[in-house]
Parts: structure tokens; sequence; C-alpha cells
């Protein structure tokens, strides 16, 4: 039997979450999941406490306009030292 055709036959025979893949698994990025806990404790507090104090709070803490040039300059992981600096990654 032609290999290309075992290899078809095998491929059809296996399940969809054993197939091969090219393209390896995206690997997490920490630095985003610090800034998610971070906007996690503040969806917490909007869902508690009401939007407005949660945008209050946010904004003490993390003013909008230094995320927004974190963001741009250094990505997540320059937001997430900045939380770490301030210690709002507990």
């Amino acid at each position: 039997m032609n290999r290309w055709i075992h290899f078809a036959l095998i491929a059809l025979v296996l399940p969809h979450g054993l197939a091969l893949s090219a393209e390896p698994a995206a690997a997490p990025n920490p630095c985003k999941t610090e800034v998610v806990k971070f906007e996690e404790a503040i969806g917490f507090i909007r869902q508690h406490q009401g939007v407005g104090p949660a945008a209050v709070l946010k904004e003490k803490l993390l003013p909008a306009k230094v995320e927004a040039e974190l963001l741009a300059t250094k990505g997540y992981c320059g937001l997430a030292q900045y939380l770490r600096d301030k210690k709002l990654d507990r």
C-alpha cells in the first residue's frame, strides 16, 4: 500500500483532538495573566459595588492614560511591571 494512502487512512481514523498540527500551541503570556488578574479584581468590585465605584477605584490605581501609554510602548509586560511596582499584583 502506498504510504501516503496509509497516512491518509490513519488521519481519518484518528479523533480530531489527536490530529497532528503543524502549529505549536500558543504559550500563555505570564504578563498578560497578571494584567487579567487585576482586571478580574476590578470586575469583582464592579459586580458588587457598581460601575461607578469600580471606575473611580481603577482610575485611582491605574489611570487610563498611564494604562494606554504602557500598553502602547511596553505591552503587557510593562503594564504588569507597573502593577508590581504599585503593589497591585496581589
